[in-house]
């Protein structure tokens, strides 16, 4: 039987080959899809390629891996509703150790952000989810097509950026009218 031997798939970009980083300052950048990190949100989604710069500082069995991930958001404006594209910098510090630790040693890292203690045999190490939770935690709650937006109309649903419209912007929501009632009329200046 004669075949072809099959070369092994090539690892992601964010796993680490620990071996083959040198002690010293090693500098990679690459890109990546958001779906290769497992990026979902339902408010924003990602058009367009990560792009991640690391940093990775090797002595004997530490590494020290500082990163940026740059991206783009896309979403809704939270006032009008319209198209939203808005650029993000998400930052990745991690101290990374191959070495032999105890359960109570590994229990106490365990809350630790910053600090992950590996298997000494550890050959690789994968950073898509320490990049998916930087990204996370520097979403935004909400984003604005501009700072001045003026939203859309309580009533009609105009676009207040585009047009005006004629409603009555003195009608109280029908919700504080109790709260206008305990006010009472107002006072003329004298």
């Amino acid at each position: 039987m004669t075949g072809r031997q099959v070369a092994p798939p090539e690892p992601a970009p964010t796993v680490l080959a620990l071996d083959e980083i040198e002690e010293g300052v090693t500098e990679t950048a690459f890109e990546i899809g958001a779906d290769d990190l497992g990026l979902t949100d339902k408010f924003f989604s990602f058009p367009g390629p990560l792009r991640i710069a690391l940093r990775i500082g090797r002595g004997l069995q530490t590494f020290n891996i500082g990163g940026t991930v740059s991206l783009t958001v896309t979403g809704e404006c939270c006032r009008c509703l319209s198209p939203v594209e808005q650029p993000l910098e998400a930052q990745l510090q991690l101290l990374l150790q191959r070495r032999e630790a105890s359960e109570d040693e590994l229990e106490a890292y365990a809350d630790e952000d910053g600090v992950e203690i590996v298997d000494p045999g550890a050959r690789e190490y994968d950073l898509s989810e320490r990049l998916a939770e930087a990204v996370a935690l520097e979403l935004p709650m909400r984003v604005y097509c501009r700072d001045d937006c003026k939203g859309l109309c309580p009533t009609c649903g105009t676009d207040l950026n585009n047009s005006t419209c004629d409603c009555d912007s003195a009608t109280v929501d029908p919700r504080w009218e109790a709260l206008a009632r305990l006010k009472g009329p107002e006072k003329p200046e004298q």
